[in-house]
């Protein structure tokens, strides 16, 4: 009985384990730094009312182009009109991913500015990879 089980066990973990090691990692992070071609008019995406006083950025987007860190990695993806989406959302598209970033709460803050709460998905073909909700401004 003993020798079962330990087979039984054996085979799970070696599965897990290759499965592991199969699906590369996707890990987001946090960054401060923008491009200056993506300086100006945009949305910018905060984990935190303290990551927004302290400018550190989720997801930076300048309607065109989005930009997020993958990997430790700057990833920028371009806006995509040809994906069905809801009028409060926005669809970033590149080769290997898809950013929408859908905003569910808007408040106008002065002539073209707004703040919004909403949520950053980012797919990879039909598999969620990252869903968080985030706070952010907008505009002008």
């Amino acid at each position: 009985m003993k020798l079962v089980l330990s087979i039984i066990l054996f085979f799970t973990i070696g599965l897990s384990n290759n499965q592991l090691h199969q699906s590369p990692s996707f890990r987001i992070s946090t960054f401060t730094k923008v491009p200056d071609d993506m300086m100006g008019c945009g949305d910018d995406c905060y984990l935190s009312e303290k990551d927004k006083k302290q400018d550190i950025l989720i997801c930076r987007t300048d309607y065109a182009t989005a930009s997020i860190h993958i990997n430790n990695k700057s990833i920028f993806l371009n806006a995509n009109e040809n994906i069905k989406h809801d009028k409060n959302e926005e669809i970033y598209t590149s080769g290997q991913y898809v950013l929408r970033l859908k905003m569910t709460y808007k408040k106008q803050v002065g002539s073209e500015d707004y703040d919004f709460k909403g949520t950053l998905t980012i797919t990879s073909g039909e598999k969620i990879l990252y869903k968080q909700k985030v706070i952010g401004d907008g505009g002008c």
